[in-house]
């Protein structure tokens, strides 16, 4: 049975946290491409990505409609969020110290998300009990936060990388048998940079 004023949320990837930060996908180019414009589309993202059935995100859809100014506010903390995570993993991803300052944001967050103490099974699938709280960035953003803190304590073992395609710099984890994979997909960005390859390898020839 569910306890009374809460909300379920499902098992998520590890990788959830990496994958919000690629909201903005290719950041090394001039022209970044942003999925995410308002609050609404942050609560399309979480239901996409299966982490809460739609009918949970109604009350936040509702307290948005008549608080814009407020909604707009939890919007730009959100993506702060976002920008704060791309670049502890970057960070990680390539040996470096994580930024204190983005470092000392997530913890905040992440002390004022919901505790995930009651555990819940919806079918075949397993979860959280989390109590409904205030419209936060910590509320909003909780799976995000979870999966962010566990990558962090589990990144020794488990290879972070960013996209060797400049223009791209998607974050993923390598999970290649030889931990050697360079690219978010070899289909895109490493056809890209094959093809890249041999034209300048025709051109010198030429």
């Amino acid at each position: 049975m569910a306890p009374a004023n809460a909300m379920l949320i499902l098992a998520m990837p590890e990788d959830l946290c990496l994958n919000y930060a690629n909201t903005l996908s290719w950041r090394g180019s001039q022209t970044p491409s942003e999925k995410l414009h308002s609050l609404a589309d942050i609560l399309r993202w979480t239901e996409h990505s299966g982490l809460v059935r739609p009918a949970a995100t109604q009350p936040l859809r509702r307290w948005s409609g008549a608080h814009q100014a407020e909604a707009a506010e939890l919007f730009r903390q959100a993506i702060a969020i976002r920008e704060a995570v791309f670049r502890i993993f970057s960070a990680i991803a390539v040996g470096a110290s994580v930024p204190t300052k983005d470092f000392v944001a997530l913890k905040a967050a992440l002390a004022n998300a919901p505790a995930r103490n009651q555990l819940a099974r919806l079918g075949e699938r397993c979860g959280w009990w989390v109590e409904s709280c205030a419209p936060s960035v910590a509320a909003v953003l909780a799976p995000v936060l979870w999966s962010a803190g566990d990558l962090m304590l589990n990144a020794p073992s488990r290879p972070i990388r960013c996209c060797a395609n400049e223009e791209c710099l998607w974050l993923f984890i390598d999970q290649s048998k030889n931990s050697t994979r360079r690219w978010c997909d070899m289909n895109s960005c490493g056809n890209r940079a094959k093809a890249r390859r041999h034209y300048a390898k025709i051109r010198g020839h030429g």
